[in-house]
Parts: C-alpha cells; structure tokens; sequence
C-alpha cells in the first residue's frame, strides 16, 4: 500500500501560518505514513500569480486547510472554492487545522464543510454536550458568538468510539488548547468526538467534530494553536495533539487507523508533554 497523499493549502491568517505549516508537516513526515506536499497561495489578491494559483487537489487523498482571512478578508478564488468543493463532494478528506474554522464565513459550501466555526451569534446553531453525552443543540440568536477564554490545559473527554479515538483513554488532559465557546454554523451531517468544559461558562463544548459531506470526510477542530511569536508551541508538541493529528489524516485519506496510541499518552492528570 503507497503512502496516503497530503496537501497542506496556507498563505494567509491571523496565526502564524508558517510555522503551523512546518510543524504539522514535520509531525506527519515522521510517522512514514505520508508525503505531504504544500500549496502557499500567493500574497497579493488579483496578482497575476493570484490567478494562476490553482491548488491541484484531485491529486490528493486529504487536503489540510490552514488559511484564515478574518485580518485580510482574503477569499480564494472561485475556481479553487469550487475545486475544494468537488473534491470533497467526489469522496476526498479535508482537515480544518484550528484557526482555519475561523475562515470564509460568507463561502456558503465551506460552512457545510466545516459544520461550525467562528461565527457571530446569529449565524447558526452552537453545539453543547450534556452530562450524558448528548448533543444540545443552540439556535441561531441564542447564546452568544463565538469566543474563547485564555489557553489551558484541558481535559478532553470522548464521544463514542470513532476510529481516530480507538484505544484511547475516555479522558485525557489536552496541553495549552482554546476551548471555543458556541462555535456555530449549519452542523449538519455532523457528528461530535471530544468536548471539554469551558471554565468560564462551565458548559461542554465541541473539541472535535466529523462532518460528511456528499461521499467525503471533514475532520474539525480547535487543537493545534500557534501563535505570531510562539517558537515551540505546546500544543504542537503535546503527544495527545500529534497522535490525532496522525490518526485523523490517517481516517481522512483511508477511512481505517493503523497508528498506534504511544505509551506516553496523556491520562486525565498529565497533559502529554
């Protein structure tokens, strides 16, 4: 069996898009699992180089996502909205790498893509986990936008028994993660894997969360922070972070997960540094 193909698209956000790129590719190129390959769009909007930038997706079996525009209002061209699109629709897996749920809110088709993200109050449904599991849904205009209090160490607790998690202990401490408050979009097709309870508020919210999408796969979440000025981030280095960022790239592309859980894996006291 060849190794599963992996495009990572960036080249704009809030974050610091580069090191997150880097480091996710270096996470990846380690486990021998994949080759990964990057597509940086170009920096000017209507550049010559701006429309000739066409991302071949058809190429891959999962695409990483890592564009935010919510500083520079940058949407990709039309061409590559609908290449992402049909990629997806035809069976191709998709990850949202943290800040990238944050991105294209007026894309109608990326919305149903991602499930929720960051959006204002009115935008669509939030998502909370009651005590027995279950998905309480918010409707549009009740609750609030999406926020999140400062970076901490969480923990995470599971939902269900998806491939990603197997062999996974039903909690385990998160290092250095934002747990986003009323995340919000279409949430259809949308299935909940982990949440972790928001101090602030003390309500559970989603951590990670599946979306299918026509025959394809989109795996979300809010792990995998990096910030302008972070050189080692925490979170990038936290052993629960790279084992489901494997593991996931692994489901996307394959729709089974080989990679093991390593014996250093964070329990519910220990964050997994």
């Amino acid at each position: 069996v060849g190794k599963t193909r992996v495009l990572i698209v960036d080249g704009f956000s809030n974050h610091d898009w580069k090191l997150t790129t880097r480091l996710v590719k270096r996470i990846l190129d380690d486990s021998g699992l994949f080759t990964v390959d990057v597509s940086t769009s170009p920096p000017i909007k209507d550049s010559p180089e701006w429309d000739q930038w066409r991302p071949e997706f058809n190429n891959y079996d999962v695409v990483i996502q890592n564009c935010n525009d919510i500083n520079n209002h940058l949407t990709w061209p039309d061409r590559v909205q609908a290449g992402l699109e049909q990629y997806v629709r035809n069976g191709g897996g998709l990850y949202i790498l943290h800040s990238a749920n944050n991105a294209f809110p007026q894309w109608k088709e990326y919305n149903e893509m991602i499930g929720l993200g960051w959006r204002d109050k009115d935008f669509g449904w939030a998502i909370t986990i009651d005590t027995n599991g279950k998905e309480v849904r918010i409707p549009p205009g009740q609750g609030e936008g999406t926020s999140h209090g400062e970076r901490i160490d969480a923990v995470v607790t599971r939902i269900g028994n998806h491939p990603i998690h197997k062999d996974f202990p039903n909690q385990w401490k998160a290092t250095d993660i934002e747990v986003y408050r009323y995340a919000r979009g279409p949430a259809e097709n949308l299935t909940v894997l982990s949440c972790a309870r928001d101090p602030k508020t003390q309500l559970y919210f989603p951590i990670e969360w599946v979306v299918n999408y026509g025959k394809g796969r989109v795996y979300n979440s809010t792990l995998g922070h990096v910030w302008s000025g972070d050189t080692d981030p925490p979170g990038m280095r936290c052993v629960a972070f790279q084992t489901i960022l494997v593991r996931a790239v692994e489901w996307l592309g394959t729709g089974e997960v080989q990679w093991p859980v390593p014996d250093n894996f964070p329990d519910v006291k220990n964050a997994g540094l």
